[in-house]
């Protein structure tokens, strides 16, 4: 009888876990995650609370001259 060959794929033992999830489906595990997700979020807050990153002072509306 043949001996089966080494060098087959189908018969090499993989080292690597066997279902191991792609990184961006367990990324929110992952503690950068996070602090990218909270100073995104305090960036929105920011602008959103100074009207658009304008610090002067809004001016009241001007009277229509008749």
């Amino acid at each position: 009888m043949e001996e089966p060959k080494q060098g087959h794929p189908h018969t090499e033992y993989k080292h690597d876990t066997p279902a191991q999830k792609p990184y961006w489906k367990r990324i929110h595990h992952d503690w950068k995650f996070w602090i990218a997700i909270i100073v995104m979020l305090l960036a929105m807050a920011i602008y959103v609370g100074t009207y658009d990153l304008s610090f002067r002072p809004h001016s009241p509306p001007q009277q229509r001259i008749p």
